[in-house]
């Protein structure tokens, strides 16, 4: 499936929306703690105090969020966990497939997006953004033509095999190697799999023979 160019502009957008968001993360305030084990990933501890901001962020979400400081504070420490999770998975799952990491596409969206992503906007540097999309995109072509199902469309992954993510993340929790011992974040975890979804591809023009940036 081709992206009309007003989604890969608003995907560009939205992508440092993430980058920046996400970063500002839990931990903002001083009664957060972050030593709190919140999840394990084949014998990796997710803690609190690994979803967490600097001072300096901290003090941006509570600039942004007002009133509603508390709120968005558990929210983004759920999302930046969950984030973590998928992250441990895929990696796992991409080295037992003997997937690494493509070079060109790297080159592509640092193109695309290096004159858009800078030390303001983003935590990490662009060439590790890249890395990390590219694997991810990679990684998800390959859950999809291994397990099929439904796709999905997310501002920060246009094309989201969410019946693929929920099979193998399944699969790591039933084996012993995904727990997650806090009870919110596991709540709020499994839920995002749970139809309907608000904006499911139709099958016909689901493509994963490239990325969304290309």
């Amino acid at each position: 499936m081709r992206m009309t160019s007003t989604i890969r502009s608003s995907l560009a957008t939205a992508l440092l929306i993430l980058i920046s968001n996400l970063a500002y993360a839990a931990q903002a305030n001083g009664q957060v703690d972050d030593q709190g084990v919140l999840a394990m990933v084949l014998n990796t501890e997710i803690r609190m105090a690994d979803v967490v901001p600097s001072e300096e962020e901290r003090k941006n979400l509570k600039q942004q969020a007002k009133d509603n400081y508390a709120g968005m504070l558990d929210y983004v420490v759920r999302v930046n966990a969950s984030n973590r999770i998928y992250e441990l998975v895929l990696e796992d799952y991409a080295k037992q497939k003997g997937i690494t990491v493509n070079q060109t596409l790297v080159s592509k969206f640092i193109e695309k997006f290096e004159g858009q992503v800078s030390s303001e906007t983003a935590t990490k540097p662009i060439k590790e953004i890249a890395a990390k999309q590219v694997l991810q995109f990679q990684t998800e072509k390959a859950m999809y033509e291994e397990f099929g199902g439904r796709v999905i469309f997310r501002q920060s992954n246009p094309q989201m095999p969410i019946d693929a993510y929920n099979t193998l993340l399944s699969r790591y929790r039933d084996a012993g190697e995904l727990s997650i011992i806090d009870e919110d974040l596991r709540d709020a975890f499994w839920e995002v799999f749970t139809p309907p979804f608000q904006y499911e591809i139709s099958p016909e023009n689901v493509d994963f023979n490239q990325p969304w940036w290309l």
